[in-house]
């Protein structure tokens, strides 16, 4: 249906709002994109979940913070994965922040209530 495709050229995944927005799936592409993020390895997903919990925008420097720490010692390899999936990218300033909104909203969904 050409809702959401990887474009290699870009690197980074690519929806088409116009149709998603006639079809009035907003909650579908959100689920697609939770079940697309629970396949990825735990790294990666530690790594979306926290930087969710900072907003749309995170510093580099606060992964390089937080991957000092023993419980998120492995955020750092889950970097270059969600860049390459197109999760996230390097803005202007040079932190790195999500490509959109619900890409946001799904990593965030990651997260256990219990959490």
């Amino acid at each position: 249906r050409g809702l959401l495709e990887y474009n290699f050229h870009q690197k980074r995944w690519v929806w088409n709002e116009d149709i998603i927005r006639a079809e009035y799936i907003t909650d579908n592409v959100l689920h697609l994109l939770s079940s697309k993020m629970d396949g990825l390895s735990d790294n990666v997903q530690t790594l979306l979940k926290m930087m969710a919990c900072f907003g749309s925008c995170t510093s580099e420097s606060v992964i390089g913070y937080l991957n000092e720490s023993v419980e998120y010692a492995e955020v750092r390899n889950g970097l270059e994965r969600a860049l390459i999936d197109g999760f996230i990218v390097t803005n202007e300033e040079g932190s790195l922040q999500f490509v959109h909104d619900k890409v946001r909203e799904a990593a965030y969904n990651l997260i256990p209530e219990s959490d």
